[in-house]
């Protein structure tokens, strides 16, 4: 696995980022839809229960949309109930009703993609709004995700889904997890930890995890020894599958194109052009992929379309305006995009639409 140089990755400065009705009113639809008055966001396809993801995506969301008010009720409601009142904390990932009745954290460990996502939220909050509080909070989790969430394999460094995964040989690793993005903005906030030095790992291995069908897995599993990708255990056989994690990766390799100019992220784009054929062939891409390329569903989802819409607008634009226009934008309604119990799918979409519009930027100091 290689490294990356410390240097490398200057965000790519431009104009000031349009301001679009779509972004503006679905923002109000979503908050009204699944963030309750005290901050907390609702999955109600998960029985009505918060994760740490949920409040990690309004925040980045707020952010964008300049507005601190939501932010500072999803963040308050997040320290209380899922940082246990410490702002240092690494949140709890799953929140919700016990079979007693009681409204608790149902699991306590933390998920590296939440807290990532909340880090990267916070720089943009101090920078937007110039709240210093904010930013000591992030350099803190930043601190606790590089102790407890980055392992050594073959001597570099690679970001663990959580803590629990150290106990792994081979580790099961999430690619959509990685986000060089944030890792160059992380490498500006926080110079006490080589943030910049997950990024040739991560694209090393972005690359190795791909399947017969260059799609990348939901999840890939390493062997410590040598940092060998290897088949997936008994138990474990649907991790190779490109599904509801993976899909985020198109969107993560768009962003890193469109800001970065990364070459490494460009290359691996090309990938995805095959769901564009697939898509303008078979009127529908499946919902979760096989690695030989089989659909394992036969039903698809807006979610991933959103996801995929940057990837194909740098690679086949064409095919970019025609899913929006045919696949996505009939589904919207007052909520959102599709099915109003997948809140999910609606960050998905809304993510996938800005960045391909470029109404988007990097959070925090560039």
């Amino acid at each position: 696995m290689s490294e990356g140089s410390a240097t490398e990755g200057s965000a790519i400065s431009a104009e000031p980022l349009p301001r679009t009705a779509t972004l503006a009113d679905t923002w109000v639809a979503y908050r009204a839809a699944y963030v309750q008055d005290d901050g907390r966001v609702i999955d109600p396809a998960g029985g009505g229960r918060s994760t740490s993801e949920g409040q990690a995506y309004a925040l980045v969301r707020a952010v964008w949309m300049d507005d601190p008010e939501s932010f500072a009720l999803v963040r308050t409601w997040t320290i209380d109930n899922l940082q246990g009142g410490d702002p240092t904390a690494l949140p709890a990932w799953r929140w919700g009703k016990t079979d007693g009745g009681e409204w608790t954290i149902l699991d306590a460990a933390p998920a590296s993609d939440a807290d990532q996502w909340l880090a990267w939220a916070l720089l943009g909050a101090a920078e937007r709004w110039d709240e210093p509080a904010y930013a000591e909070q992030a350099r803190a989790l930043l601190a606790r995700i590089w102790d407890e969430e980055v392992l050594l394999i073959e001597g570099h460094p690679v970001l663990l889904p959580g803590p629990w995964a150290r106990k792994m040989d081979p580790v099961r690793l999430n690619p959509s997890y990685w986000l060089p993005f944030a890792w160059r903005t992380f490498a500006l906030a926080d110079p006490d930890h080589p943030w910049a030095s997950l990024i040739g790992p991560a694209y090393d291995l972005f690359d190795r995890c791909r399947a017969g069908a260059k799609l990348p897995p939901d999840w890939c599993h390493v062997r410590l020894t040598d940092g060998a990708v290897v088949a997936a255990p008994t138990g474990y056989e649907a991790d190779g599958d490109f599904g509801f994690e993976a899909f985020r990766i198109a969107w993560t390799l768009a962003a890193e194109a469109s800001w970065y100019r990364e070459p490494r992220a460009k290359r691996l784009l090309k990938d995805f052009t095959a769901l564009g054929k697939r898509w303008e062939s078979e009127g529908l891409i499946p919902a979760v992929i096989a690695p030989d390329g089989r659909g394992r569903v036969g039903w698809d989802y807006p979610g991933m379309y959103g996801a995929i819409l940057p990837a194909l607008g740098q690679t086949r634009a064409s095919v970019a305006e025609a899913l929006w226009t045919r696949a996505l934008e009939p589904r919207r309604l007052a909520h959102g995009w599709g099915d109003p119990a997948d809140y999910y799918g609606q960050n998905w979409v809304w993510f996938g639409w800005a960045l391909w519009r470029g109404a988007l930027a990097p959070m925090g100091p560039t």
